[in-house]
């Protein structure tokens, strides 16, 4: 199955804005929102889908403002997405359901964790981005992140030509786009995109997707992950799955450490020879049996 590029269903929040979303896996399955990372879209839930069709999830892939087909929202925050959540999952009518954010987007699955604890039967964060703020688990963080980063917590805009760059080559050949920032990308990422040319397109349609309105999206975004979340790790009280890949440099694993030992309940998985995108898709059987097993109303 490819990557569905038709455009996703959606609603109209109370603002006025509209926030899309796809769904993947089992329609009548157990509800886990999936929060993209950055750059991304509700394609990147693609990459699972068969996994959660097998395990009878209900997998919901929403886009957050500004990215695929969602509105911008210039002033949001990251806690406010949670009242994005809260409005998307009143249409759906779910009073409960699980959480999971991968990379940037699990910012977003602990800002859920902060807010929703009460709905919530899990909360997930694959190769998740720990806080910015915090310089000593940055150390071995990929270069190219802390420039981006680093510029963007000063101001967003000095981005703009990273960004750009990104969005043109992506809207040319995605897949060739992915080929060539392959290079960049540890050993588990390379052998995981040479030996899989369906996920590797469908991942390249997630970043071609991803700008399909122009960069303003992301530059919010990256100022939103450089700088404080507005909330604690040591206020999340309810539990929260980390799984950490080892040659992650996106990541590195002393984010995941960090997200796991300062909540108040953190279960920690390494896997030693994973990677920032590698980890997604061979350790989903693992993280999808997680959130499974996770007792609704717990």
């Amino acid at each position: 199955m490819r990557a569905d590029t038709s455009p996703p269903s959606s609603i109209t929040l109370r603002d006025g804005r509209t926030l899309a979303y796809r769904r993947y896996g089992r329609p009548d399955g157990k509800p886990l929102l999936l929060f993209h990372g950055f750059p991304g879209c509700h394609v990147q839930a693609s990459l699972i889908d068969e996994q959660a069709a097998r395990d009878g999830i209900a997998l919901i892939a929403p886009d957050r403002p500004g990215f695929g087909y969602s509105s911008p929202a210039p002033q949001r925050t990251i806690l406010s997405w949670v009242d994005d959540v809260r409005q998307l999952t009143a249409a759906l009518q779910l009073s409960r359901f699980g959480v999971l954010g991968i990379s940037c987007g699990g910012a977003y699955a602990l800002a859920c964790a902060h807010e929703l604890a009460d709905r919530l039967d899990y909360v997930g964060l694959v190769a998740g981005m720990g806080p910015m703020d915090v310089p000593a688990i940055r150390r071995e963080q990929h270069p190219a992140l802390k420039v981006l980063f680093g510029l963007a917590r000063m101001n967003p805009r000095l981005v703009t030509p990273m960004l750009r760059m990104d969005q043109r080559m992506f809207a040319k050949d995605p897949l060739a786009a992915v080929r060539r920032l392959s290079s960049m990308m540890t050993p588990p990422d390379r052998a995981f995109l040479a030996g899989n040319d369906e996920m590797a397109g469908r991942f390249a349609q997630s970043l071609a997707v991803a700008y399909r309105e122009g960069i303003d999206g992301a530059m919010s975004e990256a100022a939103l992950i450089a700088r404080p979340r507005g909330f604690e790790l040591s206020a999340i009280d309810v539990p929260v799955h980390v799984y950490q890949g080892g040659f992650d440099r996106n990541v590195p694993p002393r984010m995941g450490e960090y997200i796991a030992a300062n909540v108040a309940c953190g279960i920690y998985r390494f896997f030693p020879d994973e990677g920032h995108l590698s980890i997604v898709c061979n350790r989903a059987p693992e993280y999808l049996a997680d959130f499974i097993a996770a007792p609704s109303g717990s």
